[in-house]
Parts: structure tokens; sequence; C-alpha cells
């Protein structure tokens, strides 16, 4: 699930998940615009929305045999 979608869909403002990651407004913005967490940071996205956003989510597809392709890795 996209950071944007997840955000929405729980009813969480970004500067509140901002703070619960330690992290700016303006990082969170980024990142739902497509921009990549550093490694760090992605634990804690993970653990924040209890996996519902996950690296592959930040991955810009290019097609849709990406979207497909995408779909097989996920648990």
């Amino acid at each position: 699930m996209k950071l944007k979608k997840w955000l929405k869909d729980t009813d969480t403002k970004v500067v509140d998940f901002a703070k619960t990651l330690g992290v700016t407004k303006q990082a969170v913005y980024k990142w739902m615009e497509g921009t990549m967490p550093r490694h760090d940071i992605m634990w804690k996205i993970i653990t924040a929305t209890s996996g519902s956003v996950m690296p592959l989510d930040f991955m810009r597809l290019k097609n849709e045999q990406d979207v497909r392709n995408t779909e097989e890795l996920r648990p």
C-alpha cells in the first residue's frame, strides 16, 4: 500500500506520522511522492504501519508487467 493511501485510510496526519518516526513532515511528503526513505527509516515505517507500507510501495512502476512482478514478491 502506498504511504499516501495508508495515511488517508487511517486518518493519520502527516505531522503526526512524522513525529512518530522522528523526522520532518517535509520528509514524509517526499516519500509520498515516491522518494525512497533511508534504510533505518524504512524499518520505522514498516513498524508504524504494521507492515501495510513496504519498500516495494515506494517504487515507481513503469507498466502493468512491473505491477504483476511486484505482486509476486508480496508475502
